[in-house]
């Protein structure tokens, strides 16, 4: 089950007794933006394009991407207050395939947080990130996992709205309304209720569900080859 495998592997890599270093240079897109989600730090080039863009291929991130980016925007210092905002930004920023058109953007979607870094000379980018690495390493141990308090059906029906409404206004298509409706039900936390606590086992657990159903379907199918033939999405 490459899902599964794809998830086992990225939580082995953040929770490795070590510190991992990403060191991206040019584009990091679907899972490759997965992995530097993991990573303890990054130093990455500053033309560096990142960006979860599964839905442009009619699926949404299942190795971790949605967790982590989630996670990211709960704790994130300068977000607004209540559940609400960090999972609107979330599926915004997800289901658009949004990418960064450059590291010091990739900031403003926490692609990259705060205190990873951008080296602006490619030839400088392997020895800035060995010595990120290497002042990690002392004293160093795994990052933890903060539990989240998800709104479940509450937050979705305000995302089935937003998401009708671009439906209408010819702005999605009929697929593009599918697979937003699978990221929200992962990003609310599926069935919980705000007073459940939710764990990092949940939400792997959601985007695995979510994901196998629409890597199957026709449409998905079609932008997956299409994308493959052409290197460009299909709006279908």
């Amino acid at each position: 089950e490459k899902v599964e495998e794809g998830q086992q592997t990225y939580r082995a890599m953040k929770y490795a007794p070590f510190p991992v270093v990403g060191a991206p240079a040019g584009m990091a897109l679907g899972g490759s933006c997965e992995c530097l989600l993991h990573c303890d730090s990054v130093q990455a080039h500053s033309e560096t394009y990142m960006g979860l863009v599964e839905a442009g291929v009619g699926v949404i991130p299942a190795w971790g991407g949605c967790k982590e980016l989630l996670q990211r925007w709960m704790v994130n210092k300068r977000r607004p207050g209540g559940p609400m905002p960090p999972i609107v930004k979330c599926f915004e920023t997800i289901s658009t395939a949004t990418v960064s058109k450059s590291a010091v953007e990739a900031r403003d979607y926490l692609f990259l947080r705060p205190e990873d870094g951008i080296t602006m000379n490619r030839d400088r980018l392997l020895a800035d990130a060995k010595a990120r690495a290497l002042a990690l390493a002392e004293n160093y141990r795994p990052p933890g996992f903060k539990e989240m308090h998800l709104p479940g059906a509450t937050a979705r029906v305000a995302m089935s709205m937003a998401v009708k409404s671009f439906r209408l206004t010819g702005k999605a298509s009929a697929h593009d309304e599918v697979v937003a409706m699978a990221l929200a039900r992962v990003l609310s936390g599926g069935d919980c209720d705000i007073t459940d606590t939710f764990t990092e086992e949940d939400m792997l657990a959601l985007e695995h569900e979510a994901f196998m159903p629409l890597v199957r379907l026709p449409h998905t199918l079609d932008r997956l080859e299409h994308m493959l033939e052409t290197g460009k999405p299909l709006r279908n």
